[in-house]
């Protein structure tokens, strides 16, 4: 930080070791690695946090009634000066950095709040009386309500009852206490054997996990009462009850329990960065929902996940997504200009370059740890983390070959995207997976991009005329151009087949999902199943679900088809203008220029 008197510092600039970078290209990055990137992330912080003060002071009415940016600077540079690494680790805390980057946004008018300008942007002063109280430092200051509480950074949430949702209230740091209108409410974390931690009239303290890793005790925050805790705007809290907290707690400690026997090292590494962990209510299919931010470096948001195994990877793929978030503060990787243009094999929707490094690289993590936790999986499980790790080898696979042929990628970009494709290679040849395993982790690659590309590939009109008319002159069809992307995102993915597969594997880990007879025939192999989805689609012949059933269905039933794989999106529209053709008839066209003498199905 600058001086009191604001004269500018020395410059520091940090440089990647190349230990570190290709580490990280490789979905790596050991505890040492993940406390360089902690260290810049600080920088960063520190830079935003003087940018923030600076524009705030520029910009008429921006504190409102509150004190003024210069008493909020001396505040924190004393803290600072008088305990640094108190002060170090309450600005890393993943809640300030979101807090500032909406703040930034705020001032630049690329996001907005639910109150004036002044009630996200003083903040600060509540980071000061933490900064203050840490340091064992006495201040007197301001700070803004929002619905009458303050949050106190890393601290606790005072609430404080009867007061307005919005204005200001009085905070006092004296004798090693934060209290809250000191001459009033006077609320505040609990005196002394308690902790900031506990819950207090008028207090509810900011709780954490237990763990222990490398022989170590471990932990982080459980945040169910910070504002700035999601990714986008403020929130209300949303307390957990005691009981929830403890499923929390004994997820949290086992999913550690499962890393740290396949991998110490990214158990190690995790939790050199991890610093909060926010629950999220989970989807309405029970899909575990997960994410993190660039702003909150040590952060992650997530629903309870069902099991230990699949805690460990939640908190893996987020992590990973930490890791190279902070890297690509530090260096750029690509230069696209944004266009949702790719197919992410986890995604439903077109991804950006940005978007589909950032997926590959936390799926890269995601079969590192398959691989390693495939040896440790109890029989029963034992072909379900086969088809894991068979499925995520395939899908990163497919993503890393398509960034590797982006031209945006700049030269640390192609290089970052090298190590990770070593690393796959080092997979490439793993035969512990059974053929039958990876058969069905195949199916499932398959069916994701088939979909993908029936719901948001077009042809252009006037091919599908020609098609049209090759089809019913008995020729085979002619070469298309490729088509435009137009996105479908008018309905949800099913998934069905995938979660059958995944069903079959592990039956006693929920209820079989409802699925039409279709897609049981096509998992069984029966030929029988090209017939039942024309039957399906007699009923419903804008199905997407529907089409790429018949597509697997004809491509894995006759090796002559399999060509039909990469161009299926034809198949919708070709069918548009020939209804009373049946599907599969069309299908077997497509892809061998020959028609079978019966089509089976509807016509």
């Amino acid at each position: 930080m600058q001086t009191d008197g604001h004269q500018p510092a020395r410059a520091v600039h940090h440089l990647v070791p190349s230990a570190h970078f290709d580490a990280l290209a490789a979905g790596r990055g050991g505890p040492e690695a993940v406390r360089f990137l902690r260290t810049t992330e600080y920088s960063r912080r520190l830079l935003l946090l003087r940018a923030l003060l600076d524009t705030a002071a520029g910009t008429p009415g921006a504190l409102g009634p509150l004190p003024s940016v210069d008493s909020a600077w001396a505040a924190l540079t004393a803290a600072q000066a008088r305990t640094p690494e108190a002060f170090r680790e309450l600005l890393l805390h993943p809640g300030v950095g979101s807090w500032l980057g909406h703040g930034l946004r705020r001032l630049r008018h690329t996001a907005w709040g639910d109150g004036p300008l002044w009630t996200d942007l003083g903040h600060v002063y509540a980071l000061c009386a933490v900064a203050a109280l840490r340091a064992g430092l006495p201040l007197r200051t301001t700070v803004p309500l929002r619905d009458g509480a303050v949050m106190f950074p890393g601290l606790g949430l005072a609430v404080l009852p009867g007061r307005p949702a919005s204005g200001t209230a009085e905070v006092a740091v004296e004798a090693g206490r934060l209290t809250v209108e000191p001459h009033r409410e006077a609320v505040g974390p609990p005196a002394p054997p308690a902790g900031p931690q506990d819950d207090a009239p008028g207090w509810l303290g900011l709780r954490g996990l237990r763990a222990r890793v490398a022989g170590r005790p471990v932990g982080c925050r459980l945040d169910d009462v910070d504002p700035y805790r999601d990714l986008g705007d403020p929130l209300p809290p949303a307390r957990l009850a005691p009981e929830a907290t403890a499923r929390w707690q004994d997820g949290f400690g086992r999913a550690l329990e499962v890393l740290e026997a396949c991998d110490p090292e990214a158990a190690e590494a995790l939790v050199e960065g991890l610093r909060s962990l926010t629950p999220v209510d989970p989807s309405p299919t029970g899909v575990v929902l997960s994410a993190s931010s660039g702003d909150a470096f040590g952060g992650l948001l997530t629903s309870l996940p069902p099991d230990p195994v699949t805690f460990a990877v939640t908190l893996v793929h987020e992590f990973q997504h930490t890791k190279l978030g902070a890297l690509l503060h530090l260096l750029t990787l690509e230069r696209d200009g944004g266009e949702e243009r790719h197919h992410a094999p986890w995604r439903e929707d077109p991804r950006p370059l940005s978007g589909l490094l950032q997926g590959a690289y936390a799926f890269l993590g995601i079969t590192d740890f398959w691989s390693r936790h495939l040896e440790r999986a109890p029989r029963a499980a034992r072909a379900s983390a086969e088809f894991e790790f068979a499925l995520s080898r395939r899908q990163t696979g497919e993503a890393v070959r398509t960034l590797a042929a982006d031209p945006a990628l700049t030269a640390h970009g192609r290089r970052f995207v090298a190590g990770m494709s070593a690393r796959l290679d080092t997979w490439a040849a793993d035969a512990r997976v059974r053929p039958g395993v990876d058969a069905w982790a195949a199916l499932a690659a398959a069916d994701h991009r088939t979909e993908w590309r029936i719901r948001h590939l077009a042809p252009a009109p006037s091919d599908v005329h020609a098609l049209a008319g090759s089809f019913l002159s008995a020729t085979p069809p002619r070469e298309v151009p490729a088509p435009a992307l137009t996105p479908d995102l008018t309905s949800r993915w099913a998934h069905t087949r995938t979660r059958l597969i995944r069903h079959h594997l592990a039956p006693d880990r929920a209820a079989e999902p409802p699925a039409p007879d279709a897609d049981r025939a096509l998992l069984a192999g029966d030929p029988s199943a090209a017939a039942a989805y024309a039957r399906l689609l007699s009923e419903d012949p804008e199905s997407p679900e529907a089409w790429t059933g018949l597509v697997l269905a004809v491509a894995t039933g006759t090796p002559s088809a399999r060509p039909l794989l990469h161009r299926p999106e034809l198949l919708r529209p070709l069918h548009r203008r020939l209804r009373t053709t049946a599907p599969h008839h069309l299908a077997h066209w497509l892809a061998t220029g020959r028609t079978p003498a019966t089509p089976p199905g509807p016509r």
